[in-house]
């Protein structure tokens, strides 16, 4: 390829001769001076001299001009077609394709919008994984069929029977507290009367009791009807108790501040206080027998009284005491773990934070199940009085509760359910508003740049509405019907990009006055302009999509979704910018651009002379003389430039270069997957701050509800065949059964000899959370052995101690649906509060779809892991390691005597999330490397100059480098945030280097002159562009979804490292001048030839 381009002139190149042009019609057009230039050029080049270049006034106008046969693109001057019918009908061609934006838009609100359930367009983001992941299908193997079977379950086992009002937990209210003194929260009355003026907001409120969670376990007081609210969770309880006997509390101290007594009585505990398990305790003393009923005695009748309705206990170091010795007996430390943090203990008896819960109830009436729908639509409108009624009873109190300034030793923190929604709302509003800036800045910096405001208002209006119609074209043309909440950083992706092409749209047109060849007409101008600015725009725009479109090589259909729907914004872009902006240039050349008028269209009249030909004129007047251009344009022609191609500063540039790139790759290499959870807000926000405080601060407690994991037999792994959630986000396959699954005696028997094992084994201690001392496992089958036997569960102590066991209690297969149907009607005998069906409480461990059981499943709650938050894969890969163990050595036993393999998973999408953590680290690697490959191919085949191309890969490769060198600086770890950001950097890094390279390739002269041609054309682009796309990610910093204030401090950190490789980019093909002035040669022969 010529490096000579076709649109530097008009007029052909003929032989030294002059008898016939070196060119046939369709062939590139030079300037003889140019080529006469060239030829200097590189002989100076070759003796070391310094070689000039001559420019004289425009000659040729009119008819003069060379013509040409025509073709499909260009008419016989050369000029291109599509442009010459632009200039023709201009006002026309702007109307049409704004109103076909607008028409477009209304289209997507009436097709997608309008039909969106519940109106939101975007995908809700659950479900998110890789469909082929072993994970991933057991996850939907067991959801599915659950799914599938809980519809007709239903029916049988809840539809139609009576709820009582307030009975169920319909919501929460969390406070958790941080103490500002070394002596802790529970060190000081005053820091405990402070925390519990937090519950008193409700508790002293009497309008409470019509939205709390009422008590249904205690007894109806003597003369009363009522109910009374259920008691928060809180240390505080046994703090303010209806009664305390110091005496009892003492002796109990005494008598566990021997490690020997613990021990022993822990192993005592579960067979003398609970008569549990007593076969698992050998060689029991009649006297250790009674000492441990003696001390559990005791320390049941001192825990009957917390209640929180006395006063202060005046001996509050007694109590701390007392709950740091319980935190070790098994039995009763549920009763004591939950409100202190995890550095207190005997030996530390100090919490610095502690936590609470108020329970609210529902229904708000006395309720008789229904279908689905119905009890959905009841829900909600409960939870909306709900909410209306904390709102304006109680939220002004709770706010000033967790005031910083309201109480001196401690700070408050809260967050509830029902109001949360409105917190992060007004969350995602003030972060939007920000947003508003980041365009608003866009326009005036156009308008700056342009000195018009109407392509200012153009500008604008194409980059906004770039979003609409690439939705439209995503969503109806395409079908894609995934739309992910992480598409809206798409117009932050066209706020920076479209700016960019804007400027170098209109920066070509501004250069294109500098050029008297192109100053005949309008056509031969906007032809050039079209020509330079396309083709650019064209490589930049195609390598930007292809690096977002490198996204679908993850699996996760989220970033699939993003990838393909920014790769179509930046197309849209690069159409409007070329259509739109580029016949908004004609009128604005045509009426504007020589006055100050606002002005449209019309009635405003064509300029005479035109501005194309006050710049011929002006160039005719001027002479050899160059025109002086604006200040940006010649600082970087005559500063810049010529910085570069001195060596010595080349040396220092290199020096620098080198020594930072050194530092940013061992920094880079010290990146290293996040080690806990990651954060959803701002650090200092205070719904941030306390669940940060939850995460970090606290085991996990009896009371703190555990990520159930299960193992089910009687299923086969779900079929994906036809699936694709791109285009059907619904679809996940289909639930497959073992044709042979049976739930015969020895399975029974099998299945219970496992939840034994779950509940006793004393190596999952750590694994299972244990409550009252045994694993806290979901086990149906010892619930229907019982009823078996007795036709009812009204005999709990029956259930708990086993005592089926002793008798013939595996049920009859052939009995299963008559028994089934009514056993899940029971009230299962471990709900504390005592209203909870077996149906329910085993929606996902009985397969019963009423008529057969399908599978067959137990679960078992994790000690560590929890159904709320994300925490380290490192953490959940752990633990997901042992339940994998479990499942592989039960299974040799179970699957034989039930027939079919395991399923182990949860249904919280902990573990597949584990497995995403993975995708988004060899994502991250994978996009940016193949977004760097594409870009590199994209530049050789449009330079065809291998070194140009391989160097600007280069540079987008440290910039990658750079940007994960300053995430590890400013002490990131790489969550799915970081690698969503760093698969996509390669789309954001390919837009300046390829326009310098490309404006390099197609420069004049030897390799000085070609740098000195290609800063001066381009860089006030490049310039415009980065600080558009710096300062308009700036409000991004301050937003308070940390997604993306990451995202912004990102893009800021890209452009900004993108302009400082510019610079070495030139620095590589200035010491390739000999290189350069050789090839230049062989062109000027062949053109000769």
């Amino acid at each position: 390829m010529s490096t000579i381009s076709p649109e530097n002139s008009v007029r052909p190149i003929h032989d030294v001769d002059g008898d016939e042009p070196a060119f046939d019609a369709d062939d590139d057009f030079v300037d003889n001076e140019m080529a006469a230039s060239i030829v200097v050029a590189v002989e100076a080049a070759a003796d070391g001299s310094e070689g000039s270049r001559t420019r004289k006034p425009f000659e040729v106008t009119g008819d003069q001009r060379f013509r040409q046969e025509p073709n499909s693109f260009t008419d016989e001057y050369g000029n291109l077609k599509a442009v010459n019918f632009v200039i023709r009908h201009p006002c026309a061609i702007f109307s049409f394709l704004i109103a076909l934006c607008l028409v477009l838009s209304f289209l997507l609100n009436a097709l997608v919008f309008r039909t969106a359930k519940n109106g939101n367009p975007f995908t809700t983001p659950t479900n998110e994984f890789a469909l082929n992941d072993h994970r991933s299908i057991q996850y939907d193997s067991l959801r599915l069929a659950r799914d599938e079977i809980e519809n007709e379950r239903r029916v049988v086992s809840k539809e139609g029977q009576a709820v009582l009002k307030q009975s169920e937990l319909a919501d929460i209210a969390y406070w958790v507290f941080e103490s500002e003194t070394p002596n802790g929260l529970f060190g000081s009355p005053e820091s405990i009367q402070a925390m519990k003026d937090a519950y008193d907001i409700f508790y002293q409120d009497s309008g409470f009791k019509t939205y709390c969670q009422l008590d249904y376990r205690a007894p109806l007081a003597n003369n009363s009807s009522e109910r009374e609210c259920s008691k928060p969770l809180t240390p505080l309880l046994m703090y303010y108790p209806s009664s305390w006997d110091e005496g009892k509390a003492s002796a109990v101290i005494e008598a566990l501040k021997v490690s020997e007594n613990v021990d022993l009585f822990n192993n005592l505990a579960l067979c003398v206080i609970r008569g549990l398990y007593c076969e698992l305790v050998p060689n029991i003393t009649f006297q250790d027998q009674v000492w441990a009923a003696q001390l559990g005695g005791m320390i049941s009748n001192i825990t009957s009284t917390w209640d929180m309705s006395g006063s202060l206990v005046s001996n509050i170091t007694q109590v701390t005491e007392l709950a740091s010795y319980l935190i070790q007996v098994d039995i009763f430390k549920g009763l004591v773990d939950f409100g202190f943090d995890k550095g207190f203990s005997s030996e530390n008896p100090v919490s610095q934070y502690s936590r609470g819960i108020v329970f609210w109830g529902g229904p708000l009436e006395d309720r008789v199940s229904g279908s689905e729908a119905a009890e959905k639509d009841a829900d909600d409108s409960d939870g909306e009085k709900r909410k209306e009624f904390i709102k304006s009873n109680y939220l002004s109190d709770m706010n000033n509760q967790a005031n910083s300034g309201t109480h001196r030793t401690i700070n408050s923190y809260y967050f509830m359910t029902a109001i949360i929604g409105d917190t992060i709302l007004a969350i995602v509003t003030q972060d939007a508003l920000l947003a508003i800036f980041s365009f608003i800045f866009v326009f005036f910096w156009i308008r700056i740049n342009t000195q018009s405001w109407f392509l200012a208002f153009v500008g604008l209006f194409e980059i906004f509405f770039s979003i609409p119609v690439a939705w439209f074209i995503f969503t109806v043309i395409f079908q894609i019907k995934y739309f992910a909440t992480l598409n809206s950083l798409a117009i932050f992706v066209v706020a920076a990009i479209g700016a960019d092409d804007i400027f170098i749209f209109m920066d070509a047109y501004k250069q294109s006055q500098y050029h008297p060849e192109l100053l005949g007409d309008l056509s031969t101008r906007m032809s050039w302009v079209y020509r330079r600015t396309g083709v650019a725009m064209a490589i930049t725009s195609a390598t930007t999509c292809a690096a977002f479109l490198c996204t679908l090589i993850t699996p996760l259909t989220s970033i699939q979704s993003f990838g393909i729907f920014a790769a179509v914004v930046i197309f849209i872009d690069y159409v409007l910018v070329m259509s739109l902006f580029c016949t908004a240039v004609v009128i604005y050349h045509q009426r504007f651009e020589s006055t100050a008028k606002y002005g449209c269209c019309c009635p405003c009249g064509v300029q005479s002379p035109t501005p194309t030909e006050k710049a011929r004129f002006a160039l005719e007047a001027n002479g050899d003389t160059d025109l002086k251009r604006d200040r940006v344009s010649e600082f970087f022609r005559n500063r810049v430039a010529k910085f570069v191609q001195v060596p010595f500063h080349r040396l220092v540039f290199g020096v620098i270069f080198v020594s930072w790139m050194g530092v940013a790759l061992w920094q880079a290499l010290k990146l290293e997957p996040t080690k806990e959870n990651e954060q959803f807000l701002n650090e200092n926000h205070p719904l941030q701050k306390s669940i940060t405080i939850l995460n970090e601060q606290f085991e996990t407690a009896n009371d703190d509800l555990g990520l159930k994991v299960y193992y089910a037999w009687g299923l086969e792994e779900v079929s994906r065949d036809g699936v694709n959630r791109l285009l059907d986000p619904e679809n996940f396959g289909k639930p497959n059964y073992v044709k042979n699954f049976d739930f015969n005696q020895q399975c029974q028997s099998d299945l219970l000899a496992f939840c034994d094992d779950l509940k006793t084994n004393p190596k999952y201690k750590e694994l299972i959370k244990r409550r009252e001392g045994l694993g806290a496992v979901y086990c149906f089958v010892e619930e229907l052995a019982a009823y078996n036997i007795k036709g009812n569960l009204s005999d709990c102590e029956y259930v708990k101690k086993g005592a089926f066991k002793n008798e013939t209690w595996q049920v009859d297969p052939a009995s299963l649906s008559a028994i089934i149907p009514n056993f899940l009607t029971q009230k299962t005998c471990f709900d504390e509060e005592g209203i909870e069906t077996i149906g329910s409480r085993y929606s996902t461990e009985i397969g019963w779809d009423g008529y057969s059981l399908r599978y067959a499943a137990i679960a078992a709650e994790s000690d560590v892991l929890s159904p709320f938050g994300q925490v380290a894969e490192s953490v959940t890969r752990k633990e997901y390691d042992q339940f994998v163990q479990i499942a592989s050595e039960v299974d040799e036993i179970i699957s034989t005597s039930c027939g079919g393999n395991v399923i182990m998973t949860d249904l919280d999408e902990k573990f597949v999330f584990m497995n995403n953590q993975r995708i988004y680290v060899q994502s991250a690697l994978q996009s940016s490397l193949l977004g760097v490959a594409i870009a590199f191919f994209v530049l050789l085949l449009s330079t065809r100059v291998f070194h140009l191309a391989l160097f600007a890969s280069f540079s987008i490769v440290c910039v990658l480098i750079s940007v994960v060198a300053v995430m590890v600086m400013l002490g990131w770890y790489l969550g799915s945030i970081e690698s969503i950001l760093i698969a996509i950097i390669a789309g954001f890094s390919v837009d300046y280097v390829v326009h310098l390279a490309h404006a390099y390739e197609i420069a004049k002269g030897d390799t000085y002159e070609r740098i000195t041609e290609a800063f001066g054309d381009l860089g006030i682009s490049v310039f415009n562009g980065m600080i558009t796309s710096v300062v308009a990610s700036l409000p991004l910093f301050f937003c308070q979804l940390q997604f993306f204030a990451k995202f912004g401090k990102v893009l800021a950190m890209e452009y900004l490292e993108s302009n400082e490789k510019i610079l070495k980019v030139d620095t590589f093909n200035v010491r390739n001048v000999d290189y350069t002035a050789e090839r230049a040669i062989i062109e000027i022969k062949t053109l000769r030839r």
